[in-house]
């Protein structure tokens, strides 16, 4: 008989199942062009306003599995939400983030409402990477500031939401996951929606290369 106990947890079998498209993800050349600061500021921009209309959809579609699934509050509230800092900051680089949503944030808002109207507790998989995300992010964050020059307290909100917190609030943020009472079709479900936000966040990249006009792939 195996014992329940000694089966992994959801932080552990979310690690593990989305090792290889985390690692496509932050190797992608646009990625590594943030991680170096090289990205143009324009190109930033750009991005801060794909990753508005994501985190738009996802916070909208959270706030419903929240209202539906109360113990959802306990990883999601309002001191995780993203949209407030990303209107910050493209407000800093003179931009009200109306673009266009690009193929790829297209696919990927599709995705989020059809997980949201048939396994909504799916949705923690995307909020699992981008939590997570902050993580790596607070390095961009300094990268971008020396390239950008940008003072202490402007243009670099969303990549460095928690400051000084960021361990503890990624520590909560775990401890918070173990304790939901998730089913093995739970798991199944939101891991498989965490592969598709990792496979997102490359498939963006690409299209910032391809349709913004402030950057460019660099040539081998």
């Amino acid at each position: 008989m195996i014992d329940p106990t000694s089966q992994p947890g959801i932080m552990a079998t979310l690690k593990a199942a989305t090792a290889e498209q985390h690692r496509h993800a932050e190797r992608h050349e646009f990625q590594q062009m943030m991680v170096r600061g090289t990205l143009p500021r324009e190109a930033y921009a750009d991005w801060l306003g794909q990753m508005l209309h994501l985190h738009r959809g996802l916070e909208d579609h959270l706030d419903r599995l929240v209202a539906s699934h109360p113990p959802v509050a306990t990883v999601f509230d309002d001191d995780r939400r993203k949209v407030p800092l990303l209107l910050a900051d493209l407000a800093f680089y003179q931009s009200d983030g109306t673009g266009e949503a690009l193929p790829a944030t297209r696919r990927f808002l599709a995705l989020l409402d059809t997980l949201a109207a048939t396994t909504p507790l799916a949705l923690l998989g995307a909020l699992y990477v981008l939590e997570g995300s902050t993580n790596g992010a607070r390095f961009i964050a300094r990268r971008i500031r020396e390239a950008y020059d940008l003072p202490p307290a402007g243009g670099a909100a969303f990549v460095d939401p928690y400051g000084e917190a960021q361990p503890s609030r990624w520590k909560a943020f775990k401890e918070a996951m173990e304790q939901l009472d998730l089913s093995e079709a739970d798991t199944h479900v939101i891991t498989a929606a965490a592969q598709e936000t990792f496979n997102a966040v490359g498939a963006l990249g690409s299209d910032l290369f391809e349709h913004s006009p402030h950057v460019a792939p660099p040539t081998v």
